[in-house]
């Protein structure tokens, strides 16, 4: 799957222990991120070649240096593509999954495996500044259409989302015309279920009383996390007098034991109870990565975004979770503890939100995408 981030390694991992609990073995290839957190995991997983996605000291995604790395790009991905090719050679499986990697893709039709593709992001959308020119704009109806003819190569298409109106990723699809291929099988998080002794004793050791409690959790490529973390820090100083707050850095393989910091809120490096806190907060600040987001609404918690700089997948999912009503959505060149702090305090007092992501939740509820993930890939067995 693809390493960028923890949302795809999340995801599949989920799939693959379903797999694994019906009597199949289940082989991972994965980078970056993904790759560590698969190995936290203890699952049998290959490093792939890094495809290198740049990153510029903003925290976000560096076009120009991409751009002019592209050459290199190219050769990275054709060493994928055969890196994946001799993982099926040799292991013979029964189906490929990709989730969001063309290389696999590649690499199964070329020795004549079947593949089933997890895919929220049929086309890549140009950064907002750019898309305002009509040629911009004509590119990348072309970019889509190459990618989704690239993607089609599949034999089948699970998006992992919700279906029209309520489509997160609806950006990433529109106008691409691999329709025929695609199914909308529902958020890939399963939903949270923890005694309620557990929690009762995380709030005992957290000391979590009748204070609302926000979560801050933040992920997504090192670089990206410098501006979100020190933002995180004084917002958690700022407002422990009123909220309880946790904050988890997402580092994987980091120490694991809450800290106390500023004023009594708790600093995890990585966060082993994170859906435990989800259940425990009332409002969660986080990333706008679609499985991030799968989660947020699964557990019908209002949220706020911070998407990645540049980052054009995340921009595009939080203006659609804006519009939905969701929560509130706070652009990377706007990240202060200010503006975290005032939408922190509107999702807590305005119940619209609340109601807008409980309504959601139960419309998710009626799409359980892991299940329906792993019984089309059962199907192929």
């Amino acid at each position: 799957m693809y390493g960028s981030g923890l949302g795809h390694a999340t995801r599949t991992y989920e799939i693959g222990k379903r797999l694994v609990e019906r009597g199949n073995n289940v082989l991972y290839s994965s980078f970056e991120e993904g790759f560590d957190y698969l190995r936290l995991m203890n699952q049998p997983v290959y490093r792939a070649p890094s495809i290198g996605i740049k990153w510029n000291v903003a925290g976000g995604v560096s076009g120009r240096d991409t751009f002019v790395s592209s050459p290199l790009t190219i050769f990275r991905f054709w060493r994928q593509t055969r890196f994946e090719s001799d993982i099926i050679r040799k292991y013979r499986p029964k189906v490929v999954v990709s989730d969001s990697r063309l290389s696999t893709l590649f690499a199964a039709k070329s020795t004549r495996y079947q593949t089933v593709t997890i895919l929220n992001q049929i086309k890549i959308l140009f950064p907002a500044r750019f898309r305002g020119d009509p040629f911009s704009r004509l590119l990348e109806r072309v970019e889509g259409d190459i990618l989704g003819l690239m993607w089609s190569l599949s034999d089948e298409i699970l998006f992992p989302d919700l279906p029209p109106p309520y489509t997160i990723s609806e950006a990433n699809i529109a106008g691409v015309d691999v329709s025929s291929k695609v199914r909308y099988v529902g958020f890939m998080m399963p939903r949270i279920s923890v005694p309620p002794e557990t929690l009762s004793k995380l709030k005992q050791m957290l000391e979590l009383d009748s204070r609302p409690t926000v979560f801050i959790q933040i992920s997504g490529p090192n670089p990206t996390k410098p501006l979100f973390l020190a933002s995180a820090l004084e917002c958690a100083k700022r407002l422990s007098s009123r909220f309880c707050v946790i904050v988890s850095k997402g580092l994987p393989g980091g120490s694991s034991v809450a800290r106390k910091i500023a004023n009594g809120s708790w600093l995890f490096d990585w966060c082993p109870i994170k859906d435990e806190l989800f259940l425990l907060s009332n409002v969660l600040v986080t990333r706008a990565g679609h499985t991030t987001i799968s989660q947020c609404i699964n557990e019908g918690k209002p949220s706020v975004l911070v998407p990645i700089f540049n980052h054009s997948e995340q921009l595009s999912n939080a203006t659609k979770f804006a519009k939905l009503g969701l929560g509130r959505v706070i652009m990377p060149e706007q990240l202060t503890p200010d503006a975290m702090i005032e939408a922190i305090e509107q999702c807590i007092e305005d119940p619209v939100y609340r109601s807008k992501m409980e309504l959601i939740s139960k419309i998710a509820a009626r799409y359980p995408g892991l299940e329906n993930a792993a019984s089309t890939v059962l199907s192929y067995l």
